[in-house]
C-alpha cells in the first residue's frame, strides 16, 4: 500500500519537523527566542487540533500531542526561561519511550501495532499468531524493548545539550538528533528483520495457500 505509506510518512515528518520550521520562520521575521518556541507548539497544537477534527476520532498520539503544546504554552507563561520549552520534546520522546516499556507487560508490544499497520495486507494472521507463537511475540517484545531503550537515550542527549548549546543551535539539532535516532532503529529493524530466525515469515502450514 504505498499511497498509505507515503501518507504516513508524510504525517511524521510534520510532526517531527513542524516545529523547528515554524521557529525558524520565525526567527527570521526577527522575532525572540521564547516568542518563537511559542510559535512552533501553536503550530503543533493547531496541527493537533485539525487532526482530531479531520479523523473525528480520539487517537492517543493526537491526544498527546495537543496536551504537551497545551502544556508547553502553560509553562511558557510561568517561565521565560526558552531552555525549559526546548526540554518539552525530549519529554515527549521519553514519555513515548516510557509507553512502549509498558506495553511490553501485555500481549500485544507497541512495534506490534506499528509494524501492522505499515504492513496493511498480510497480517490478518498476526492476533492469533502473537497469541498462539511465543517467538513471534518474543520478535516484537525485543524490537519494542530497543525502540524504547533507543528513544530514552537520544532523550537524555538532547535534555543534556539543550543546557550545552545556544538555543538556535539546540531548536534545529533537537530534531536532527530524534531523526538520526528514529532512522538507525528503523535501519537495525529491517536490517534484524532479515535474520533467518525473524519470525514475521508465513507459518510452514500457510505457505501456498490462497
Amino acid at each position: 500500500m504505498p499511497h498509505n505509506r507515503f501518507t504516513w510518512l508524510l504525517g511524521l515528518v510534520l510532526d517531527i519537523g513542524l516545529s523547528p520550521l515554524t521557529f525558524y520562520a520565525a526567527r527570521l521575521l526577527g522575532f525572540d527566542n521564547l516568542t518563537c518556541l511559542l510559535a512552533g507548539t501553536i503550530a503543533v497544537g493547531l496541527r493537533a487540533g485539525y487532526l482530531l477534527c479531520a479523523r473525528r476520532r480520539v487517537e492517543p498520539l493526537v491526544l498527546l500531542m495537543l496536551l504537551t503544546s497545551l502544556l508547553s504554552l502553560i509553562g511558557a507563561l510561568l517561565t521565560s526561561d526558552p531552555r525549559l520549552m526546548l526540554l518539552r520534546e525530549p519529554l515527549i520522546t521519553t514519555v513515548v519511550a516510557l509507553v512502549f516499556l509498558g506495553t511490553c507487560l501485555t500481549t500485544r508490544p507497541a512495534i506490534f501495532h506499528v509494524a501492522r499497520r505499515m504492513r496493511g495486507t498480510g497480517a490478518e494472521d498476526w492476533d492469533q499468531r502473537i497469541a498462539e507463537e511465543p517467538a513471534f511475540r518474543r520478535l516484537f517484545l525485543l524490537l519494542t524493548t530497543v525502540w524504547a531503550g533507543g528513544l530514552l537515550a537520544a532523550s537524555a542527549v538532547r535534555a543534556v545539550l539543550v543546557y550545552r548549546l545556544p538555543i538556535e543551535v539546540m531548536a534545529g539539532l533537537s530534531q536532527v538528533i530524534e531523526l538520526v535516532a528514529v532512522g538507525l532503529l528503523v535501519a537495525w529493524t529491517m536490517w534484524y528483520r532479515r535474520r533467518p530466525h525473524a519470525a514475521t515469515a508465513p507459518r510452514p502450514d500457510r505457505v501456498g495457500r490462497h
